[in-house]
């Protein structure tokens, strides 16, 4: 299964790296930007928004990332469920001894006891290293999220809303050069859909 995994990303971003390269040959720059056409695509495969935004080298970077955290979520979970079956194992063990022999040793149901317990606590161990993964994972997705978004924003140039404001300021002058610029602030808001 990892095998196959690690060949369909391998594959994926030798596609990706082929199709980018077909796109900046044949498709001229578009003055058409938007930052959700890139935060959408980031939202359904992270690192899908950077690529269309030329930025391969994030995009793939995030891929990658977000594809390590998703192997390591998964195999986290298999981890869990052997956890899970041999707790419950032991669990049937103790019970299945207690209720074969009328008169049970009790060096021997302390030792069942315990061996049970050690398996709660490594079913434990296990499913709170698989929340903290889970929660890289949301915390990594939520980042590339608004780190797209923020890229968006500068990717959008002059086709974005909002006000612009210029500050003119006194230029700095020596005894020499008496041109001062004079002190004043533009104000500029442009509407655009």
């Amino acid at each position: 299964m990892k095998k196959f995994v690690l060949f369909y990303i391998f594959l994926f971003f030798g596609l990706t790296s082929i199709y980018s390269q077909e796109q900046t040959t044949v498709a001229p720059e578009t003055k058409d930007r938007s930052r959700w056409d890139l935060v959408w695509r980031s939202a359904v495969l992270p690192g899908w928004g950077l690529l269309h935004a030329k930025e391969y080298r994030k995009g793939r970077f995030t891929m990658v990332i977000t594809s390590v955290l998703l192997l390591s979520e998964l195999k986290g979970h298999k981890e869990e469920l052997e956890r899970k079956r041999e707790f419950e194992d032991s669990r049937n063990l103790f019970l299945t001894y207690s209720n074969f022999y009328p008169q049970p040793d009790p060096g021997m149901v302390v030792l069942l006891a315990n061996y049970q317990h050690s398996k709660q606590d490594d079913l434990d161990g296990v499913r709170s290293r698989n929340d903290l993964r889970l929660a890289l994972l949301g915390a990594k997705y939520i980042l590339q999220l608004a780190y797209t978004y923020w890229r968006g924003i500068r990717w959008e140039e002059e086709n974005s809303s909002g006000f612009d404001f210029n500050i003119r300021t006194y230029s700095q002058s020596d005894s020499r050069d008496q041109v001062r610029e004079p002190f004043g602030m533009d104000l500029k808001y442009r509407f655009h859909f």
